[in-house]
């Protein structure tokens, strides 16, 4: 689930080392019910494109709540969360389109700012066409913020970020529902046959608190 907790791991220059522990106990799938209280805050939201049976869906272990048809969970140890740098942390937020919660992104007031999942073995995505993200922000740190995928592993590892205006994004305090072809990745680089980050992003650096919501991180096969 949406910890915290991840807003503890390290980052060192131009590399990313060993994270340190975090917990991912409370990860499983959280189903589609709610927990039978009246506040809206205690409501699992479906997403604005909620899930169906028989449709593929791929969790990649962090920003999303609902359902799925499969997922590759964050261990930290073959599979991370790193925060670039320690140039944000992170914390739960009930402002959200999907789940019990969103991820409220927080600046550290440095020149740049990043953060990514990554994995210490290649996967193969052929399968997924569409990478599903929802973000909100009226901050100008977040006017310029790019996603992107890379493939290959350490030295070889290559990352192509696209910018998010092209799909939609403007940080205008409204939530922003994005769809991003995968094939706009392979045409800037990205090896399909060899994936080792399913999402990184980055934005400008801000100053200190300026934040942006982000939740409903998934990929479809379609």
């Amino acid at each position: 689930m949406k910890k915290p907790v991840w807003g503890l791991l390290l980052l060192l220059a131009a590399c990313r080392p060993d994270p340190g522990p975090a917990d991912y106990t409370d990860q499983g799938p959280v189903g589609t019910d709610t927990d039978g209280g009246t506040d809206p805050a205690s409501q699992l939201l479906p997403g604005p494109f909620p899930y169906e049976a028989g449709q593929r869906r791929l969790m990649v272990g962090i920003f999303y709540e609902t359902g799925r048809s499969e997922e590759v969970v964050l261990d930290n140890v073959d599979t991370n969360f790193y925060l670039y740098e320690s140039t944000v942390y992170v914390e739960s937020d009930p402002d959200r389109v999907e789940g019990k919660s969103a991820d409220r992104i927080v600046q550290n007031g440095k020149p740049w700012m990043g953060f990514g999942v990554h994995w210490k073995a290649e996967r193969n995505f052929d399968a997924w066409k569409t990478l599903h993200v929802s973000m909100k922000s009226a901050d100008a740190a977040f006017a310029n913020v790019k996603v992107g995928m890379s493939s290959g592993l350490a030295a070889n590892e290559k990352g192509y970020q696209l910018a998010m205006s092209k799909y939609g994004w403007k940080n205008d305090g409204e939530w922003h529902h994005l769809a991003i072809p995968v094939a706009d990745y392979t045409a800037a680089g990205l090896k399909l046959n060899a994936v080792s980050s399913p999402f990184t992003f980055a934005a400008e650096g801000g100053a200190t608190g300026q934040s942006l919501l982000l939740d409903n991180l998934y990929f479809t096969a379609n």
